[in-house]
């Protein structure tokens, strides 16, 4: 993705609103609807900081866009923008966590404001991670019509995706697959659904549709990130046969649904696994979590490739083709 210099500027100006208003929290005027909803990770001068880093890289990089920078500065600037967007993005993990609960379950009490709260660090962190993806894109000095680096970048959806994005796709299902034997055993032995759920939680045909979307997630949509049938309708589809799959369609949920799974069980789930907060018999906690953090983290493996194999095809090459 290619952005100019007011998109460096807008992200600027969104980390600087950030950090203004996590510094005026910070100094003792947190409103009580919040009530701690933002983040596992402390809260008080931590977003402080990672405003002020994510801030600096955005504005940076902004200056950079009018005036200029070597190589070496670029990927400086990418990398700090990086910093500070992973950051942000594992501060905020528990924004696609309240979103899924307030679809599911309904609004409460300060949900809204924890939403927006960790969207704002959630979004900020994608700012930063897009900005520092451009500006290493620009220090290896990549074709000024499609951003590719001819001859070390796939050209085509046709083209077989690398080894590591197969990789990274069968540990996506091998991590699904290991979560999924610890509900199968709960299943079996009847602790799942529990006496709560059965009472007062989602109707049986709610959890019916939960697993089934849980399993195309755990095995569909990896292999689809994959395999070229994931890019080009494969031929049993009919009229659709050859044409390209929807991008975001797949790309987006899988980058959605590798980056919530691996922030929050990868992440926080470990964190307080270690820390003694999470309790239970070992293996069926290091399947469960174990299990998530592969799944989510292959996911992004291959959500990598994908988004590298479909970009759209280079104009400069079609007129020269042509």
């Amino acid at each position: 993705m290619m952005v100019n210099g007011r998109f460096r500027l807008v992200a600027g100006t969104w980390h600087v609103a950030y950090l203004l208003v996590h510094l005026w929290w910070a100094i003792g005027h947190e409103p009580r609807f919040l009530n701690g909803g933002e983040s596992y990770f402390p809260g008080g001068w931590v977003p402080v900081v990672l405003g002020v880093l994510a801030a600096a890289g955005c504005l940076s990089a902004a200056v950079a866009d009018r005036r200029g920078v070597n190589d070496s500065g670029g990927y400086v600037l990418a990398g700090l923008n990086a910093v500070a967007g992973v950051a942000l993005c594992v501060y905020s993990f528990l924004f696609p966590v309240i979103l899924a609960s307030l679809l599911f379950e309904g609004i409460r009490t300060g949900s809204v404001a924890s939403l927006l709260a960790t969207g704002g660090g959630a979004v900020g962190g994608v700012l930063c991670l897009i900005i520092a993806a451009d500006e290493r894109r620009l220090a290896v000095r990549p074709c000024g019509s499609c951003g590719r680096i001819h001859g070390r970048s796939p050209e085509s959806r046709a083209e077989r995706a690398p080894g590591w994005a197969f990789a990274g796709a069968y540990l996506a299902v091998a991590g699904y697959l290991a979560r999924m034997s610890v509900w199968l055993d709960d299943t079996i032995a009847g602790r799942w659904p529990g006496p709560e759920s059965r009472a007062n939680g989602p109707s049986l045909t709610a959890l019916v549709i939960f697993v089934v979307l849980m399993s195309l997630a755990g095995t569909l949509l990896p292999l689809a990130l994959a395999h070229r049938w994931g890019r080009l309708w494969p031929a049993w589809t009919g009229p659709l046969r050859g044409r390209a799959v929807p991008r975001w369609l797949v790309l987006g949920t899988g980058l959605f649904m590798g980056a919530s799974l691996t922030a929050y069980f990868g992440i926080a789930g470990m964190t307080a696994w270690i820390l003694g907060d999470v309790g239970g018999p070992f293996l069926p906690l290091l399947l469960e979590m174990g299990g998530y953090t592969l799944w989510g983290a292959g996911l992004l493996v291959a959500a990598a490739s994908y988004f590298a194999l479909t970009r759209p095809p280079c104009p400069q090459m079609v007129t020269e083709r042509g």
